[in-house]
């Protein structure tokens, strides 16, 4: 800041701005902030994109989740969306995976999230309907089965959320109870009674036994 000498004007002459400041005359030359405005407002349009998705997802996943809840599971699909936004996904005119949303979980230890590595794949068809690929359980040893006796309970819940309206969002459960006693279960396919629309992100999510719960795919189209 400046004083004006032997001047007493006030406004704007190509880069420098007259004003008075105290009672006393003074200029400056403009900042950045003009530069700087456009991509401060779009990275808080991101942020606020994205937290509101996060708790439409978290709303509608909340069945799957660990107890207790940890706000870090908020801090980190919050951060994990704001990628995805900045990608422009509003701007893709095909389907494409969110890849960076797979074996995302919902449990944390006292380092950070525990992760989560169930394999199985989702299966979209050409015409949006989703279904959970659930692996064979066979042993190739018919002395030695696999180590577990008992029910496998696999709980999977598919979430739509409208990424220009995010109160728009729909979710549907479904489970599956698989009893294994060392004799070989084919593999199956189990449908989630949900179908992808254009202009949604859609997540699947699966919780195995209370034991592991995580996003097993992430889709967008």
């Amino acid at each position: 800041m400046a004083k004006q000498i032997g001047t007493a004007i006030t406004g704007t002459i190509d880069n420098v701005i007259f004003y008075k400041w105290k009672g006393i005359h003074v200029m400056r030359s403009k900042g950045k902030t003009g530069n700087q405005a456009p991509q401060a407002k779009e990275q808080a349009a991101i942020m606020g994109k994205a937290s509101a998705m996060s708790a439409k997802l978290r709303g509608a996943l909340k069945p799957l989740f660990p107890e207790p809840i940890n706000r870090k599971l908020m801090y980190r699909l919050n951060n994990l969306l704001q990628q995805w936004l900045r990608t422009k996904p509003a701007e893709v005119n095909s389907y494409e995976e969110v890849s960076m949303l797979k074996g995302f979980s919902f449990f944390e230890n006292s380092e950070g999230a525990v992760p989560f590595y169930a394999v199985i794949p989702v299966r979209r068809s050409v015409e949006g309907n989703l279904f959970l690929q659930i692996p064979a359980f066979d042993s190739p040893n018919p002395i030695h089965p696999l180590p577990f006796s008992g029910q496998i309970n696999i709980r999977a819940m598919a979430v739509s959320c409208n990424l220009f309206d995010p109160k728009d969002t729909v979710s549907q459960e479904t489970a599956l109870n698989i009893e294994y006693d060392g004799t070989p279960v084919a593999a199956q396919e189990m449908p989630l009674q949900l179908q992808t629309k254009p202009g949604y992100l859609t997540v699947v999510a699966i919780s195995i036994n209370n034991l592991t719960a995580g996003i097993v795919a992430g889709m967008y189209n």
